[in-house]
């Protein structure tokens, strides 16, 4: 991971036919998160619905843990609302790797702190604040495979000095808006949100067929919600997940964090309307603590909107014409990509993640950059698996998206331990996956 200088701004262009707004045109900066921003919305009133809560976390020995709760809704009269529950657990020295996704009984979320749910199969309980100078815990406890032993019990704790974050602030902070209006509830098809705990320690046991794992390690957590189906939303995405290593300094900084999330529009829409080319929107964060002044978490924000053509400037809003484009770089470039037999898509052979962005207080900028090898097959080069989307998402959503010609959801799962140089040098591990959701 390198650090280095900045680069200048462009300026913005107005359109009367554009259907697609993403947050990264419309705001920049860090947004605080309220005490509702994380809780569980679910929404059965408003179309195709999910929404997740993800939990990340890279152990000691560079292990990889993964937890999330998918809740989705397809949005029909009298068809409940069906929970995943998924849990991986991945030794990229060995290779090993545990996968269970179960589809969750009886699921409810507390009244009173609609961050707390629970199900037959877990439960997760939410304590602390959202507030500026407080933690917050998530404690996750299931039994997944009785068979097999999968038995969790790992809280989750984003630490004090190190707030919550989204793209932007006020209720409209990290949401990306499909239709003829930005404004909520004008001309809305849907809509896109994600909220991040960028940095956040994990601790407890993970019994696997009797054996104890040490989950202590560094971790993340995003809430995301997609207001409209998955093949409407986007046909490609990239995440980024890169932290300074399992609880193990490795640099003059403490905890290092680069977060990156990317999704590209379909054709259906982009600057000015369908057809007119498909647009990327990427937001990330990068957290640094523990550094040669040590005046707790240095935090900086990216955000940067990619029209398929240099010349597409996208629109602004008018009462937010005034900021016009911010000069953040946050990127996610596929280099070398070519098709991959199993799934059909161009799978990348290397990912370039670039993030530059200004310090929330203002006091500089950070420049980071990060390029990695992919694999084509599981166990090359880092890679995970390929993931079958459709073969793990609850039965009734899976229905629904088989309907829609053309689409064949695949995600690329990667990790590899990183330690490039430019100016300062900061080893850790790097998550990413590679999404391709339809041609």
């Amino acid at each position: 991971m390198s650090w280095f200088s900045s680069s200048a701004p462009s300026g913005p262009a107005t359109s009367q036919d554009c259907n697609f707004w993403p947050v990264t045109a419309l705001t920049s900066g860090f947004g605080h998160l309220s005490e509702t921003d994380t809780a569980w919305a679910l929404t059965t009133n408003n179309g195709f619905q999910t929404e997740t809560q993800t939990w990340y976390s890279v152990l000691a020995d560079g292990t990889l843990l993964l937890t999330q709760v998918i809740w989705s809704c397809i949005g029909v009269w009298m068809v409940p609302a069906q929970t995943q529950f998924t849990f991986k657990l991945h030794n990229p020295k060995t290779g090993e790797t545990i996968w269970r996704s179960v589809n969750a009984s009886n699921f409810t979320v507390d009244k009173n702190d609609a961050r707390t749910c629970k199900a037959s199969e877990f439960s997760i309980t939410h304590s602390g604040s959202a507030k500026e100078g407080e933690s917050e815990k998530y404690h996750i406890k299931g039994t997944l495979d009785k068979e097999s032993g999968v038995i969790l019990d790992v809280t989750f704790e984003r630490l004090a000095d190190a707030p919550g974050f989204k793209l932007g602030e006020g209720e409209s902070g990290g949401c990306s808006r499909f239709g003829k209006s930005a404004s909520p509830g004008m001309g809305k098809d849907g809509m896109v949100i994600h909220r991040f705990h960028p940095l956040v320690k994990s601790t407890g046991t993970i019994l696997i067929k009797g054996r104890p794992v040490d989950a202590a390690g560094d971790a993340m957590f995003v809430h995301a919600i997609q207001g409209m189906m998955p093949n409407k939303v986007a046909s490609r995405w990239n995440f980024a997940f890169f932290t300074s290593g399992g609880g193990q300094p490795s640099s003059e900084f403490t905890n290092v964090r680069a977060i990156q999330m990317e999704f590209e529009t379909t054709d259906d829409y982009g600057v000015h309307g369908p057809k007119s080319g498909r647009v990327k929107a990427n937001l990330g964060c990068i957290y640094v603590s523990g550094g040669p002044d040590d005046k707790g978490t240095a935090i900086f924000t990216t955000g940067q909107t990619h029209p398929s053509t240099a010349a597409a400037l996208y629109p602004l809003l008018p009462a937010l014409s005034a900021k016009q484009s911010h000069p953040d770089v946050s990127s996610a470039t596929h280099i070398g990509a070519q098709k991959e037999e199993t799934t059909g898509y161009n799978a990348p052979s290397r990912v370039k993640f670039m993030w530059d962005g200004q310090r929330r207080d203002g006091a500089g900028r950070v420049k980071a950059e990060i390029e990695v090898e992919t694999g084509r097959e599981k166990g090359e080069k880092g890679l995970i698996e390929k993931v079958d989307v459709l073969a793990e998402i609850p039965y009734l959503v899976k229905k629904a998206l088989s309907a829609v010609v053309g689409v064949k959801p695949y995600i690329f799962q990667v990790t590899d331990e990183e330690g490039k140089t430019r100016d300062v040098d900061v080893q850790g591990w790097l998550f990413n996956e590679a999404s391709f959701v339809s041609p």
